[in-house]
């Protein structure tokens, strides 16, 4: 094979395998994630905030402080180690279709029975989009189960 046809065919397999990437998948700033339980003593709202570098937790309650909920969570600057960072990294370049598009803010009915429930914000396009989910995953849509599932692990929230 001349080299001028392996030009040929390696510029037209590039070509095929750049049609198959998704153009349109979203640049995330940092999403903020964590379980709020409002029923309960100490710690009853931990979240964490996720960017390209850094891990940063907030042991504070500030979910709680600021109306409305969860709209402006404070952190300290603490950030988690690097193994945690690599397990959380995930949650930002994951993000359901449904989140992204959704123009809902809450899935099933999160800490109205005192289940706790999930929270999600996250900066993308220039855009805040907040959303509160319910632990009790048979609630929420097929779509965001796992994700959910993986924001409770990372949480280290046992459900009820």
């Amino acid at each position: 094979m001349t080299v001028y046809s392996r030009i040929i065919l390696l510029s037209i397999f590039l070509s095929c395998a750049c049609s198959f990437v998704d153009k349109t998948t979203p640049n995330v700033e940092y999403i903020v994630y964590g379980i709020y339980c409002g029923e309960c003593y100490g710690h009853c709202a931990t979240m964490f905030k996720i960017d390209n570098t850094h891990l940063l937790i907030d042991t504070t309650d500030s979910y709680f402080k600021n109306q409305p909920q969860g709209e402006k969570v404070t952190f300290t600057g603490d950030s988690l180690n690097r193994e945690q960072f690599q397990k959380a990294i995930i949650l930002k370049s994951t993000i359901p279709k449904l989140l992204l598009d959704s123009k809902d803010r809450k899935f099933g009915n999160p800490d109205e029975y005192d289940q706790c429930g999930i929270f999600i914000q996250f900066k993308v396009a220039d855009k805040l989009k907040t959303f509160h989910i319910d632990t009790n995953l048979k609630e929420v849509p097929a779509e965001i189960r796992s994700y959910a599932q993986s924001i409770m692990a990372l949480s280290r929230f046992r459900p009820l």
